[in-house]
């Protein structure tokens, strides 16, 4: 499907008859599947209508709409509703099927998802992002299309209708009104930070008396990320190249936002948990201020457990002022590949 033809999907009123209603995109022959035997749109056609979503299991907003695509598959998977997940590669963890899995059930996910590993179904719809989903009605076409958080009812709207191709509108059961995300007043937040060659902002080379700042006006250096000691670059984010008994080799990341989250990762190949102590503003976190995700050492000092690769809930700042967030590794080789700042009215309990 070309960008051209999204575009006028995207474009078209939810309650128009769309001049455009293109062939999905067929499911790759011989990927993995996660909680289904590997399906096809032309074992679908003629039988089920279908959501096609495609996920980010380190996205937190992915993770938040979740449960919205789970609420449909309970709620329609009798009226002839087929709600299918498709895991195209960010990170090169998503390509791992053991990863997916574990990290998929964590999440609650039971419906069934595709590894897109070669990335040819988000290429051929064209995709731009997570999360973002595409209604295929009975006839194998793409009727409706949504990117991104929000607009679930009126999705669910467009769900219905394709739905009353196969069953009684009459039959259909109570719609789930899934919530809309709140948008206003709802402060500040720092925009994703990527890591790695896949960045475009390179990371600020710290000297030893960690006096090193763009500027010394904080709100001016958000989004800014400095390191002190030896990381190895990777396509996917940083990981420490040298021992770190000391605690003196770190992440500083500069933030707005209610909430900061990471995607950290332990040593490869090593089944003991790592630790990544945390600072903000070069103190120890508190019960006031640590994510869910945090514990305390015997000493008070602040720390996450990180046991696999996945997205992890640092702090909580509900003043929503600039933090300086410091990362700091215990282990050689342990990884870090992403930060996302949720603002108050998106703040999320990671699973």
């Amino acid at each position: 499907m070309s960008a051209f033809v999204l575009s006028l999907l995207l474009a078209s009123t939810a309650a128009a008859v769309r001049p455009l209603t293109p062939p999905a995109t067929e499911f790759t022959p011989g990927a993995a599947w996660i909680n289904a035997k590997p399906l096809s749109m032309a074992l679908l056609h003629g039988r089920k209508v279908t959501v096609v979503a495609f996920i980010n299991p380190t996205s937190v907003n992915s993770i938040r709409a979740l449960p919205i695509l789970q609420a449909w598959f309970d709620r329609y998977a009798l009226s002839q509703l087929m709600v299918i997940g498709v895991l195209s590669p960010d990170l090169e963890m998503h390509r791992d099927p053991v990863w997916a899995r574990e990290r998929l059930k964590r999440l609650g996910v039971e419906f069934p998802v595709m590894l897109d590993s070669d990335r040819r179904v988000w290429k051929g719809y064209s995709n731009e992002g997570w999360p973002a989903f595409y209604l295929v009605d009975h006839r194998g076409r793409v009727v409706y299309d949504h990117l991104g958080e929000g607009g679930y009812a009126e999705f669910e709207k467009e769900l219905r209708s394709a739905l009353g191709g196969l069953v009684d509108p009459d039959d259909l059961p109570a719609p789930v009104n899934a919530p809309e995300p709140t948008t206003a007043l709802c402060g500040p937040s720092t925009p994703d930070v990527l890591l790695g060659a896949r960045s475009k902002k390179a990371v600020l080379p710290l000297d030893k008396d960690l006096s090193r700042r763009v500027s010394m006006i904080i709100e001016a250096r958000v989004g800014e990320v400095a390191s002190r000691g030896r990381w190895n670059l990777e396509r996917d984010g940083l990981r420490l190249d040298q021992a770190n008994a000391d605690q003196g080799n770190f992440l500083r990341v500069v933030y707005m936002g209610a909430q900061a989250l990471a995607v950290l990762a332990p040593p490869p190949g090593q089944k003991k948990t790592a630790r990544f102590f945390l600072k903000q503003d070069d103190l120890w976190l508190h019960e006031g201020n640590a994510g869910k995700d945090v514990q305390f050492d015997d000493d008070g000092r602040s720390f996450v457990p990180v046991e696999t690769a996945r997205l992890y809930d640092l702090v909580r700042d509900p003043d929503g002022r600039p933090h300086e967030l410091y990362i700091i590794p215990e282990r050689k080789d342990s990884g870090v590949y992403g930060l996302s700042f949720p603002d108050s009215c998106t703040v999320t309990n990671i699973p």
